[in-house]
């Protein structure tokens, strides 16, 4: 678990440097959920509670540092069976509508996206996406519950606003 919480840290404060540009941002609450996913609910999960942490921490390192911009977190346990595609498909048709695009963008952004479809192909147990539109990046981690074969998983959302 402590592996994990280090990774959403580290994930959430590498966020928080991704810039974009244009219309309206959305809030976490605006981020649709995957269908049948179970919200997990700080203070009755430590995967919750750890993405309250990060929230915080990342609102006092943007302070520290004097920019502005936050990360809102939250997470679901997938319904059994859920796939890693399927949950791209599902987010692609969603965010996609709304101008949303798979990838960081230009030439930096595509390289990432390729070596990233990579090493999801690759690993059953984590994949990871990534979405932006103006100046809002939203990452999703699907990741496994256990190290065992139960199949649960749970899905973390990471919405960087600059």
């Amino acid at each position: 678990m402590k592996k994990f919480s280090l990774f959403l840290g580290l994930l959430a404060i590498s966020l928080i440097f991704l810039v974009g540009c244009g219309s309206k941002a959305v809030t976490m609450d605006e981020i649709p959920a995957y269908p049948e996913a179970t919200a997990l609910e700080p203070g009755a999960d430590p995967v919750a509670d750890t993405l309250v942490e990060n929230m915080a921490q990342d609102a006092q390192i943007r302070t520290d540092v004097g920019v502005g911009g936050q990360i809102e977190q939250k997470a679901y346990r997938l319904p059994a069976g859920a796939t890693w595609d399927d949950v791209e498909s599902f987010y692609n048709d969603k965010l996609g509508a709304n101008d949303w695009e798979n990838g960081l963008g230009g030439i930096a952004g595509n390289i990432a996206g390729d070596m990233m479809g990579t090493v999801n192909q690759a690993n059953e147990m984590m994949q990871i996406g990534t979405w932006s539109r103006d100046k809002q990046t939203l990452s999703l981690v699907r990741v496994a519950e256990t190290t065992d074969s139960n199949g649960s998983f749970l899905l973390i959302l990471s919405l960087a606003t600059n």
